[in-house]
């Protein structure tokens, strides 16, 4: 059951994307440096495939997915606090899976080593595939093996 669709981002929305973002990875980083984090937003903000996640008419948090020609790659998700746990994310996991399946291309993620996240996608099939280029220790990608 997809109980979940997206809209363009706003120019308005960076506040909310910062809130969700900054809560979620700050605990997760050690020396947080604020400037490169928020840079790092404004570019995703800034490109094609950033999204609101909306469900029930209601934002419930932010992604940014890229796609070329071979491969998907889901770059950010955040979702509200109060939006965590309660399976939305692995329905959105799932949908993005079948998609990349449909469509015959590699499906890879980003997340930091020490984020509770990276179990979840190990249920749901990803393995990690090393540190992706340009990016800061303590991340990495994985790719969704294909069934």
């Amino acid at each position: 059951m997809i109980d979940f669709e997206f809209r363009r981002m706003a120019r308005g929305d960076f506040a909310y994307c910062w809130a969700i973002y900054s809560e979620a990875m700050a605990p997760l980083s050690t020396g947080w440096n604020e400037q490169a984090q928020r840079r790092t937003i404004e570019q995703a903000f800034g490109e094609e495939g950033a999204s609101i996640m909306v469900v029930e008419k209601s934002d419930a948090g932010w992604l940014h997915v890229s796609e070329t020609r071979f491969d998907i790659h889901l770059g950010h998700l955040y979702l509200e606090a109060d939006r965590r746990n309660q399976g939305l994310g692995t329905r959105f996991l799932h949908w993005m899976i079948e998609r990349a399946q449909r469509k015959a291309k590699t499906f890879t993620l980003d997340v930091m080593t020490n984020n509770r996240a990276r179990a979840l996608y190990e249920r749901l099939g990803f393995v990690p595939l090393g540190k992706p280029a340009g990016t800061s220790a303590g991340k990495i990608r994985m790719q969704h093996r294909a069934s």
